[in-house]
């Protein structure tokens, strides 16, 4: 529509730069746009209601991009490295606790819910999530598997936000698994984030650095639910590649094989251990047909001390709850 009055100006006898002045636009668009139509042939054609844009347009809608990107950036909770400071000077435990797959066929509700109730009576226990907390076979991922639901997603969405609201307390952050991401994928909505909200915890994507500090110590875990490197026939593969690329730390914890594992060994000049979370889905098809795989629950756990730079591993969390409380009472 500009072109059209510019036209008209010149026309009028005008220079490119009185109808620049015109218009108030700059010499080089003006200039340009006749230049273009003269290399077509149309100078003699005026489109009086011809809807157009110029360069300082795009040049607008940058800038309101980059305006929208910072405004979305305060509400993006994500982040890959945190530090969480426990205000306690008696030993603390934290457990990883992943793979919940609530809403899933196979799996062991009664376990599940004897760990939760472990876990938000036990004075001086907390938990990091490691994913997975639904089934979450919605259109688009595996086939079958929403065969192999109790309840649909949606409801599953219910369900584990009601279990993260009783042990809210006790949750410092929570890692978005496989499961998790088939949200964020098809429909990009973030559950974790939402979770985290419920829990007021660290949203901590697919996995990153938390810092515990406690007393006057700082431990670091590495946390993911799955990193590359994964091996059925050594479960310590992935956290050594974690490790070797992320840095050393005191703890690296993984999830995803459904198995409950530890050790304790010397890695890159320090003492680390090593955690994989287990997984209440004992049963399903999918670990049926490639090799007749079972689920095995467990939760392992990690006693720390604030007065001295000092780490326990124990495999049950039930082995775990008697130490700590020895230690605190």
């Amino acid at each position: 529509m500009w072109y059209a009055e510019a036209q008209k100006l010149r026309c009028q006898g005008l220079s490119y730069n009185k109808i620049a002045d015109e218009l108030g636009m700059s010499v080089k668009t003006v200039q340009s746009r006749f230049k273009r139509d003269e290399l077509r042939g149309k100078l003699n054609i005026v489109y009086e209601d011809k809807k157009e844009y110029v360069p300082e347009d795009i040049d607008k809608y940058f800038e309101k991009m980059l305006e929208l990107q910072e405004a979305q950036n305060k509400l993006d909770t994500k982040q890959v490295k945190a530090s969480i400071r426990i205000d306690d000077n008696k030993p603390i435990a934290v457990a990883y606790w992943s793979d919940w797959h609530i809403g899933g066929v196979g799996v062991d509700y009664k376990a599940f819910q004897q760990d939760l109730e472990l876990i938000r009576d036990t004075e001086g226990l907390y938990f990091i999530g490691g994913g997975d907390y639904k089934d979450n076979y919605i259109s688009g991922t595996h086939i079958g598997g929403n065969f192999e639901q109790i309840i649909q997603p949606g409801m599953q969405d219910i369900i584990v936000q009601r279990q993260m609201e009783k042990v809210a307390e006790k949750c410092l952050a929570l890692v978005r698994g496989c499961h998790d991401s088939w949200d964020k994928k098809q429909g990009d909505k973030d559950f974790i984030e939402t979770l985290c909200e419920i829990t007021n915890s660290v949203n901590l994507w697919h996995g990153g650095e938390i810092t515990i500090k406690l007393g006057e110590q700082n431990y670091i875990w590495r946390v993911r639910h799955k990193y590359p490197g994964q091996s059925k026939i050594n479960f310590e593969n992935a956290m050594r590649r974690l490790i070797e690329t992320q840095g050393p730390c005191d703890v690296a914890a993984e999830a995803h094989l459904h198995n409950e594992y530890s050790m304790h060994r010397h890695i890159n000049g320090r003492y680390t251990i090593l955690l994989r979370g287990g997984s209440y889905k004992v049963w399903d098809e999918h670990a049926q047909q490639m090799a007749g795989h079972k689920g095995k629950e467990g939760i392992p756990v990690v006693i720390m001390y604030p007065d001295e730079h000092r780490q326990v591993k124990f495999d049950t969390i039930e082995d775990a709850i008697v130490h700590l409380k020895a230690l605190r009472s």
